[in-house]
């Protein structure tokens, strides 16, 4: 029997996990990434708000963005949004760290669902996979930081 309570802990950990990924993809703050910023003094502002938002400190949203390993302003940004993800829920830090490739299909099934972020994404040039795999690696992320 203590297998099938370690089973339920573990789906219990992943319906978590991407409960979180799904606010932070389609929820007040996913309705804020429906306007994708062009530079980046504007994603600088739309983090600290959004951070502010999520109850984690804007210095530190700011800081993941300026260490992004990107040089597109939309991307670094969303480097940043998964960030303050991963770090208001240590538990899809952990998820998007273990198992990467499953994280990404559920962002990419999450970005997928948004229309006006779909749109953005376009308009900017990045490819949903390509937005699904920035967003987990600042999940990612928010673990060592």
């Amino acid at each position: 029997m203590w297998a099938d309570d370690a089973a339920v802990v573990e789906y219990g950990s992943i319906v978590a996990a991407m409960a979180v990924l799904a606010s932070t993809l389609g929820g007040a703050f996913g309705q804020k990434l429906a306007v994708l910023p062009t530079s980046g003094a504007t994603a600088v502002s739309a983090l600290s708000a959004g951070a502010r938002a999520q109850g984690v400190a804007p210095a530190q949203a700011r800081a993941a963005y300026k260490r992004a390993p990107y040089k597109k302003p939309v991307l670094k940004y969303l480097y940043a949004v998964g960030w303050i993800g991963g770090k208001k829920s240590p538990l899809s830090c952990l998820f998007a760290r273990v198992q990467p490739k499953q994280t990404e299909a559920e962002a990419l099934a999450e970005i997928r669902k948004n229309r006006k972020l779909s749109k953005q994404l376009a308009r900017r040039g990045v490819s949903k996979p390509a937005a699904a795999k920035v967003v987990v690696a600042g999940i990612a992320s928010a673990c060592s930081s």
